[in-house]
């Protein structure tokens, strides 16, 4: 009797030790995919930004236009914003550029794994389109792209550094808690 309840209590701390193992190997791997999904983004923006620089040099096209076009590109990270700053710049409400973008970046900032500095390039780069020659606005997204090119090889060091080493060390962790407990 006395073994049964020992063997009992032994599979539940076999059990919850299996379960700790797990969940922290699932969180250190939330991490590292955090890291990937960054990199992802990054990579997305530039190549937004470059459809941006394209369509500027024709010329036609209004920045709802330009916007509009950004936003059929819906496996983008920046889809939904570019969707809803062309039809916010739509409306005829008084809001200026600035506000709107303002509005938007918020949500920019909720769903994507871009850090601040990021996103602060790019609203930079929002708020001058429409106000200088095209040339200098190709040139901006052109220097913007260079910068944002230069983040993403650092995304792909942090990848390779911190999150492999934050996968491995939160399962390592988990693995000395379990046996801690056990």
């Amino acid at each position: 009797m006395i073994y049964k309840k020992r063997d009992g209590i032994l599979q539940i701390k076999i059990f919850f030790v299996g379960l700790l193992i797990g969940s922290s190997y699932l969180i250190g791997d939330t991490i590292y995919k955090s890291f990937i999904k960054r990199h992802k983004e990054l990579n997305e923006v530039i190549s937004i930004l470059e459809i941006i620089r394209m369509d500027l040099a024709f010329g036609l096209y209004t920045l709802e236009e330009i916007f509009y076009r950004a936003s059929l590109k819906k496996d983008y990270c920046l889809c939904e914003f570019f969707k809803n700053m062309q039809e916010d710049l739509s409306k005829e409400d008084g809001k200026t550029l600035e506000e709107i973008l303002n509005k938007n970046i918020v949500e920019v900032k909720k769903t994507t794994n871009l850090q601040s500095g990021e996103i602060d390039v790019i609203k930079k780069l929002f708020l001058t389109l429409g106000q200088s020659d095209i040339e200098s606005q190709q040139r901006l997204i052109d220097l913007t792209c260079e910068n944002l090119k230069k983040l993403t090889g650092d995304s792909k060091e942090e990848i390779i550094k911190k999150g492999s080493l934050y996968k491995k060390l939160i399962t390592f962790i988990g693995i000395c808690i379990g046996i801690i407990l056990f």
